[in-house]
C-alpha cells in the first residue's frame, strides 16, 4: 500500500526549492561576477529540480515484507521484523540485525505548523494507518489448547 501527502502538500514540497533558488540567485547577483552567478544559478537550479522531485515523491510504501520511507534526501527500506514502532513524531523506530537502535523520520506526514486542519487530519490518519499496520504484525498471545471432550456413548 502507498500513502502520500495531500496534493496541496506535495505541490508546496515541490515548489519551495525553485523559489528558494530564485531568492538566493537574486541576492547574490550584485556581489559576484556574471559568469560566477550564471554557473552558480545553473548548479542551484539543478539541485532545486532534484529536491523538487524528491519533495513531490515524499511518502511511504508498505507491504507484508516491510516499509519504504521516501524522504527529502533519500529513501530507506526497512524490513517488517526490524520495526520496533511507528511514532507520532512521525518516525519509524527500528533495530538493525546487530541490534543497534535506529529511527527514520517520515517527513511526508510531519505537521510543523499545524496550520491547515485538512492537512493535519490527513497526516494523522496516515500515521494511524501505519501504526495499525505495525501492530498487526505482533504475534498473538499463545492460547491454551482445550482438551477435546470425547463424545459420550
Amino acid at each position: 500500500m502507498e500513502l502520500k501527502p495531500l496534493l496541496i502538500t506535495r505541490i508546496c514540497n515541490a515548489s519551495v526549492w525553485p523559489l528558494l533558488v530564485g531568492v538566493v540567485v537574486i541576492a547574490l547577483r550584485d556581489d559576484l561576477p556574471l559568469a560566477v552567478v550564471i554557473v552558480g544559478a545553473l548548479v542551484c537550479v539543478g539541485a532545486a529540480v532534484y529536491l523538487a522531485l524528491l519533495g513531490w515523491r515524499l511518502g511511504v510504501v508498505f507491504d507484508d515484507d516491510g516499509i519504504e520511507v521516501h524522504g527529502l534526501l533519500r529513501s530507506r527500506r526497512i524490513a517488517r521484523d526490524e520495526i520496533v514502532s511507528i511514532t507520532n513524531f512521525p518516525a519509524v523506530r527500528w533495530k538493525t540485525a546487530e541490534g543497534k537502535a535506529r529511527w527514520t523520520p517520515i517527513f511526508a506526514f510531519a505537521n510543523p505548523g499545524r496550520v491547515i486542519p485538512l492537512v493535519e487530519r490527513h497526516n494523522e490518519a496516515a500515521i494511524s494507518i501505519l501504526q495499525d499496520w505495525q501492530t498487526d504484525k505482533q504475534p498473538e498471545p499463545a492460547r491454551k489448547k482445550r482438551r477435546r471432550e470425547r463424545p459420550t456413548r
